[in-house]
């Protein structure tokens, strides 16, 4: 059986199994987070034969620009079913917390989203979760840039970079935030959407900006409801459609949010915006 091993998140991955191990390691930025000596967190087993039970739909959605559904649902055993259209499943049981199947997936595409779907239900019962965010990185802190997809979340850190001295780049769509030990980090992963940007490195978080277009340059922190209203939406959506994955995630929100401002920000593309959220949260 072959295996391989990373570290992500601050957490080690173990992925087993046939042909598919080989295929995963082949995806863009899986080398950078190689770590063959790390203590194993989450087994994720590739090219698990089995059959979808029938199951309780929860949530649908659309991956690959919205070509292919996929749907979230749980069986008569409380077992979590992730289904990627009809080219193959995931099967979490939550009484096996450290473990994750994936059917055979031929499409690597889809075989990508897998892998950040196994890291994103079994990584939140260790308290790392991935964020859709474009993260800013300036005076070795992170701003987390949030916000649907549109609103400008890149362009924004693209202005920290091009107008603020020493921002650079570590994630551009979905790093991981991780709680542990009284503290907040966010992680380079191997997922950042269209942007090769593969970084295994990780630090403290500054602020949390969920941005906003409008007509000028505006900026507020949030009190505790919005702020929590404010970081929800960018963590998985199907973590929302289900009790158990729900309570998890606002007891991991709820620990992040007394630890890290959170702000909003209507902002223009403009260097001024750039200079507005960084004087705000850096100080």
């Amino acid at each position: 059986m072959a295996e391989s091993r990373l570290r992500i998140g601050g957490l080690g991955i173990s992925l087993t199994g046939g042909d598919s191990v080989a295929r995963a390691m082949s995806l863009p930025g899986m080398e950078v987070f190689v770590c063959p000596d790390v203590k194993v967190d989450i087994e994720v087993r590739l090219d698990v034969p089995a059959m979808q039970p029938h199951c309780r739909l929860l949530h649908q959605f659309g991956i690959v620009d919205n070509r292919m559904q996929c749907r979230f649902g749980v069986d008569a055993e409380s077992v979590y079913y992730y289904e990627f259209g009809n080219l193959g499943f995931l099967r979490y049981d939550d009484r096996q917390p450290a473990v994750v199947e994936i059917m055979p997936l031929a499409h690597l595409s889809v075989l990508r989203f897998a892998l950040w779907t196994a890291y994103s239900i079994a990584g939140l019962r260790l308290g790392a979760v991935p964020v859709h965010s474009s993260v800013a990185m300036c005076d070795g802190k992170a701003v987390m840039c949030l916000g649907e997809s549109g609103t400008g979340k890149s362009t924004h850190t693209r202005l920290w970079i091009n107008n603020i001295e020493g921002a650079w780049l570590l994630n551009d769509d979905s790093p991981i935030v991780r709680y542990s030990d009284g503290e907040v980090r966010v992680y380079g992963s191997p997922w950042s959407g269209k942007t090769d940007c593969y970084i295994a490195e990780n630090y403290p978080i500054a602020g949390f900006l969920r941005l906003e277009q409008k007509k000028e340059n505006t900026i507020r922190r949030l009190g505790t409801v919005e702020s929590f209203t404010a970081l929800q939406p960018s963590c998985p959506p199907c973590m929302a459609k289900e009790e158990r994955c729900m309570d998890l995630l606002v007891a991991f929100i709820s620990k992040v949010i007394e630890r890290v401002p959170v702000y909003r920000m209507g902002c223009l593309p403009n260097a001024d915006a750039a200079r507005l959220s960084h004087k705000t949260i850096m100080g």
